[in-house]
C-alpha cells in the first residue's frame, strides 16, 4: 500500500521565523518545522512555501508602478518558485519542479516548486483556472496543487491561527480553489506546542 500524501503549505512569514519574546523556547524554522513533521502521522509530505516577503516587495511594486495583476501574478509565482530553493536549503530537502514525480520521487519529504505546474498543467486540470489577480495567492495555490496529486492531508502552516474562520486567514479565492476538499488543518507553527484548528469545508 502506497503511502498517504500529505500537502503543506509553509507560510511565507515562517520563513523569516524568529522566536517571540514570550516563548523563547521556540526554535528557529530548521529546527521547529522538523520538530512538528516528527509528530505527525506516517506521510509523503510536499511542503510548498509562500511568497513571503519576496510577494510583498512585488505587491508594492505594483501599487507604485502599476505593473497589473497579469504581470504581478506570474512575478509572485516567480517568487514562489525562490522560496521553494529557500525552503528546501533550510529543511535540507530535495526542490521537486514536475507535478508528474510527485509523490513516487521522495521517501518523506519534498520541497515543490509550482511555477512549471502553474504555467502548464493548472489551467489543463481545472475547469475554472486560478485567475492571475491578487485575489489569489499561495493558499490557492497550494490547494490546487493538493487537489491536483489527490493529496490525503492539506495543512496550513502560518504564524496564528484563524480568528473565527477563513476570511482573514486566506486569499479571496481560497473557498473556490479549495472547494473539492472536506477538512483543512490550520497550525500555529509558532505556538509552543503547535496549536491547531481544523477547518470543515461546507460546499
Amino acid at each position: 500500500m502506497s503511502a498517504p500524501v500529505r500537502v503543506v503549505k509553509v507560510g511565507g512569514s515562517l520563513l523569516r521565523h524568529q522566536p517571540e519574546a514570550a516563548a523563547k523556547e521556540m526554535a528557529a524554522l530548521p529546527d521547529v518545522l522538523p520538530r512538528w513533521l516528527a509528530r505527525q502521522s506516517p506521510a509523503i509530505n510536499v511542503l510548498i512555501a509562500g511568497g513571503g516577503e519576496f510577494a510583498d516587495v512585488i505587491r508594492r511594486a505594483d501599487e507604485t508602478h502599476g505593473l497589473g495583476q497579469e504581470a504581478a501574478h506570474w512575478l509572485c509565482v516567480d517568487a514562489m518558485s525562490v522560496t521553494a530553493r529557500l525552503l528546501g536549503a533550510i529543511v535540507n530537502a530535495r526542490v521537486v519542479t514536475e507535478a508528474k514525480e510527485l509523490p513516487s520521487v521522495v521517501p518523506s519529504i519534498c520541497v515543490f516548486d509550482p511555477g512549471p505546474f502553474l504555467r502548464e498543467m493548472e489551467p489543463l486540470l481545472f475547469s475554472t483556472p486560478l485567475p492571475h489577480t491578487w485575489d489569489v495567492t499561495s493558499d490557492s495555490i497550494a490547494a490546487r496543487v493538493a487537489l491536483s496529486i489527490h493529496a490525503d492531508e492539506f495543512v496550513l502552516l502560518k504564524s496564528c491561527l484563524p480568528a473565527s474562520n477563513l476570511a482573514s486567514y486566506v486569499d479571496a479565492y481560497f473557498p473556490l480553489a479549495a472547494a473539492g476538499m472536506t477538512e483543512i488543518r490550520c497550525v500555529n507553527l509558532r505556538s509552543p506546542n503547535f496549536e491547531e484548528t481544523h477547518w470543515v469545508n461546507q460546499r
